[in-house]
């Protein structure tokens, strides 16, 4: 489990209404995620949602920003982290949890860059201390992300996100994999 804040001054009001615009020109405001970038970058908001294993092509692939957010501060969000690819918005509504699941192929740490635009105190993070097993009760860790920051965060373990709180709760996610011993963001 790894979280990392980097401190980074965001301005998520901007982001916001960027954001919140596109949601209501293409009636997505319903929607859990969407993709913000794509293959081709002609605002296919379905192209890079759900499953890794579901994707058509490899998560690198979903690269290019979705032409509404051209020349926006969301496409200056993703120029500002470029190793950065498969840029999503996940949301979770309030009282709702995800599943608990791992991020990680081919032996690869999966490092995810999570950006807090729409939050509340009561929405977290949550890292299982090692794999459940039916012998013994297992450590979870939550951790607030706070709006206005940018938190790098090693996904290759059990984990989840949930929203205890009574207002939506968005993130703009981008991923990347690397090796164990490599360690730059």
């Amino acid at each position: 489990m790894g979280l990392v804040e980097f401190a980074d001054e965001i301005d998520t009001h901007q982001i916001w209404q960027d954001l919140y615009s596109v949601l209501v020109e293409y009636n997505l405001l319903d929607k859990n995620q969407i993709s913000l970038t794509s293959v081709s970058g002609d605002n296919d908001w379905s192209c890079s949602i759900g499953k890794m294993k579901d994707l058509e092509y490899p998560e690198r692939y979903y690269s290019t920003t979705n032409k509404a957010f051209i020349d926006s501060s969301v496409e200056a969000l993703f120029k500002r982290y470029p190793h950065y690819y498969r840029w999503r918005l996940l949301k979770i509504a309030p009282k709702q949890t995800y599943s608990v699941h791992m991020d990680s192929i081919d032996n690869k740490d999966n490092i995810r860059i999570h950006i807090p635009v729409k939050t509340n105190e009561r929405a977290f993070l949550a890292f299982y201390l090692h794999a459940p097993t039916n012998e013994k009760e297992v450590g979870v860790k939550h951790f607030h992300l706070e709006e206005g920051k940018s938190y790098f965060v090693n996904t290759s373990g059990f984990h989840t996100a949930v929203n205890y709180g009574d207002d939506n709760r968005y993130h703009i996610v981008g991923v990347r994999y690397e090796n164990s011993t490599d360690r730059t963001h």
